[in-house]
């Protein structure tokens, strides 16, 4: 097999190409409810109903919820900013993964749900936010390593799955 052109872009990439700065950024909460009840809420239609100024445009869903191949879109308010999201893997009350591209970066998550089979379970939100560009480096650069935001909105998930109201910032 002659593998000489992939292994020269390989070997050019890895001496010191293109830099681009990368982000991860993990996030744990357990629920008191188990992942059915969890996971529904893992879209970005139902997210209107429990994160306090969430906007999205749906693209394409044959359901209006969040399904394999969903994709829509956030407006530049988003904490992330505006981009086009694409769910690339979906599997009900387990796993979604998700890929926003947007502006000078691109944002991989992958949310997962542990089933404690006592009636809870908890989520991991795992983010990888890379750079495209040059702004994109400094855009990475500037994110904190862990965003209190984020924690308030795993709050806010839990407080609407106890009570079906939306958790109001203070």
């Amino acid at each position: 097999m002659d593998t000489e052109r992939s292994d020269r872009k390989a070997a050019s990439f890895l001496r010191g190409g293109k830099v681009r700065e990368s982000k991860t950024q993990t996030y744990e909460r357990r629920f008191s409810f188990p992942p059915e009840i969890v996971f529904p809420q893992l879209c970005p239609s139902r997210e209107l109903d429990w994160i306090p100024g969430w906007d999205c445009d749906l693209v394409h869903t044959s359901t209006g919820y969040a399904e394999d191949g969903c994709v829509f879109s956030t407006p530049a308010t988003n904490a992330l900013g505006d981009g086009i999201w694409v769910f690339t893997r979906y599997q009900p009350d387990q796993l979604v993964e998700v890929v926003r591209v947007g502006g000078s970066t691109v944002t991989y998550l992958r949310i997962r749900l542990v089933d404690h089979h006592d009636g809870a379970c908890t989520g991991i939100w795992n983010l990888r936010i890379t750079a495209l560009n040059g702004d994109g480096n400094e855009v990475v650069a500037s994110r904190p390593d862990h965003e209190p935001g984020f924690e308030k909105m795993l709050d806010g998930l839990e407080h609407f799955l106890r009570t079906g109201r939306m958790l109001r910032p203070a």
